[in-house]
């Protein structure tokens, strides 16, 4: 109403502030006068005005100020009208802004649950990500493009390295001369026995360009003996991933460990070589070392090495403890028995190594071992003309897994392997398997891994490469969140580098099953042959969960119901 009383009969919202005089109405019977007939504009409506067009006698004036909420019918058409907001929405957004999430849990959502739950997403992140889209599409411009084309095209060439130039040919030394500081070394000793001739120094072999294609023993009976063998062994269908040595030098000079120049390679047969053995067996054992000032880990440092006659298997070549160039930040005395102390006066080193080897070896020697990459990879050695057991045996229902060694000895040479590695009788159990191997001309049964004997395995699910955030808790919230299904116990996170590796245990074998099948992710097989899948973080990286049983067993063990869980498998 106005402040003068008397009541102006017309529609009204709020509008934006207009400076109009209003006057009231002089009599309360009748149409009321117009507002805009006695202002300095007139009324624009005319004869259709429905309110009068009559200067009001001494009406008061009133002042629409800023504020005000009363106007004409005839400013409907030019107002905006302006949206009245509650007082307490800013409140409300603060409070929506001050929530936390609560929720432990640092995986990604399983994708079924986005599916469920859709966000509309707001007018504000809806412009803001237009704007992000046309400074996008400015950018990927044709000219751009090309740019970055010439660039690429520009960038010089990378010199040639100097050590891969030839280097004039030397005499080799026969193997048997070479005086190198052996350090012996067997199981349960205290102290390593030292050899009283001194260290000569050790020059760098010249390295020979990789013959292609890839040489074969061709030239010695005894090689000709393996030749088939070698042929089947590059056939494996990993051969190509294990012995792919140009990748390990790069990988090697990626993490700091060394540089390409330092593997060697074997040179060609010839009449230097003719005398020495043209088949031989190795094994090496590994440590864990660590550059001290770049922080640099290479965990396939040479710590011992075993070498023997192929062809006599109970001569051994050479059979050496050897010092590591880096701090051993882990002996893995566990497994190969070395101790610090063992290692405390060695001077034999993977150069002394790599100097045996380059005087007894050439291209056409085979070697012969179980998973030779490794050994390869410890010794910085190239070489294609070997033989691997772990390829030549297959595993009984699982074709893409490999055995063990301790598997193969069992099955074919019935020879139980000790706990503790011992490089020389590891290096003379897979020769024996290999033997037997050529004896059957190839045609030898898969080997049949033993049952399980850790009931537990089956109840649960190997967790690896987790980051140093996680926490026993995330992984819990994590298999509850993807699976539904609370783990029973998770282990302590052991970790190791930058990242750590523990088991989650549940109630029963079918419960691990059920949560790794509903995982998301594609499964792909492991080295071993052992399902596992990867499930990533919000951060972006990923852990592997990884079953502990093989993929023929779990099948096994569920169509026997569950009395299956407490057998031991």
């Amino acid at each position: 109403s106005l402040s003068g009383g008397s009541a102006l009969r017309c529609n009204c919202v709020r509008m934006v502030a207009k400076k109009y005089k209003l006057y009231s109405a002089s009599g309360e019977n009748g149409p009321a006068p117009c507002a805009f007939f006695a202002s300095e504009a007139g009324c624009r409506n005319g004869d259709k005005c429905k309110f009068l067009h009559v200067l009001p006698d001494a009406a008061p004036v009133i002042k629409e100020s800023g504020s005000s909420s009363v106007v004409s019918s005839e400013s409907e058409g030019d107002a905006t009208p302006i949206a009245a907001e509650p007082a307490n929405n800013n409140k409300e957004k603060k409070n929506k802004k001050r929530k936390s999430n609560a929720s432990d849990d640092i995986f990604a959502k399983p994708k079924r649950h986005h599916n469920l739950v859709k966000e509309t997403p707001t007018l504000k992140e809806t412009n803001k990500k237009q704007k992000i889209d046309k400074k996008i599409e400015k950018k990927k411009t044709p000219q751009a493009s090309l740019a970055a084309d010439v660039q690429l095209s520009n960038s010089p060439a990378q010199a040639p390295n100097k050590h891969s130039l030839k280097k004039p040919k030397q005499e080799a030394p026969n193997f048997r001369s070479l005086a190198l500081p052996i350090a012996s070394f067997s199981i349960g000793s205290q102290a390593p026995t030292m050899s009283p001739t001194p260290s000569p120094a050790v020059k760098d072999e010249p390295l020979v360009e990789e013959v292609r294609p890839l040489p074969l023993p061709n030239h010695t009976a005894t090689g000709r003996k393996w030749q088939k063998a070698v042929i089947n062994t590059r056939k494996h269908v990993r051969y190509n991933g294990s012995f792919d040595f140009e990748k390990m030098k790069q990988a090697d000079e990626e993490a700091g460990r060394g540089y390409a120049t330092d593997w060697i390679t074997a040179r060609e047969f010839g009449a230097w070589c003719a005398e020495n053995p043209q088949a031989i067996a190795i094994d090496c054992e590994m440590c864990e070392t660590r550059d001290p000032v770049s922080g640099a880990v290479d965990s396939k440092a040479l710590c011992r090495i075993s070498v023997i006659d192929a062809e006599n298997p109970d001569e051994v070549l050479l059979d050496t403890l050897v010092k590591p160039v880096w701090p051993v930040v882990d002996h893995r005395s566990r497994i190969n028995g070395i101790k610090e102390e063992h290692l405390a006066n060695v001077q034999f080193t993977l150069r002394h190594a790599q100097a045996f080897l380059m005087a007894l070896c050439s291209n056409e020697t085979v070697i012969i071992g179980h998973a030779l990459h490794n050994d390869f990879a410890a010794l910085k050695m190239e070489h294609h003309c070997l033989v691997d057991s772990s390829f030549l045996f297959s595993v009984k229902d699982a074709p893409n897994a490999t055995p063990s060694l301790k598997d193969l000895a069992s099955s074919v040479i019935n020879k139980e392997m000790p706990p503790t590695h011992d490089s020389v009788n590891d290096a003379r159990a897979a020769l024996l398997c290999l033997k037997t191997y050529l004896s059957k001309n190839g045609k030898v049964d898969p080997i049949e891994r033993p049952t399980l004997r850790n009931p537990i395995a089956s109840t649960q699910l190997f967790v690896h490469r987790i980051p140093k955030v996680c926490k026993p808790s995330h992984l819990s919230t994590m298999f509850l969140s993807h699976a539904d299904i609370q783990p029973s116990e998770v282990d302590e996170i052991e970790f190791k580098g930058d990242t750590g590796r523990t088991h989650v245990t549940f109630r029963t074998s079918r419960h691990a099953n059920l949560a790794f099948d509903t995982l998301d992710g594609k499964t792909e097989a492991d080295a071993s042959g052992r399902m596992q899948k990867k499930v990533y973080l919000k951060s972006g990286g990923y852990v592997r969960v990884r079953m502990m049983v093989h993929h023929h067993r779990c099948s096994r063990r569920e169509s026997d119901g569950d009395k299956s869980d407490d057998d031991s498998k």
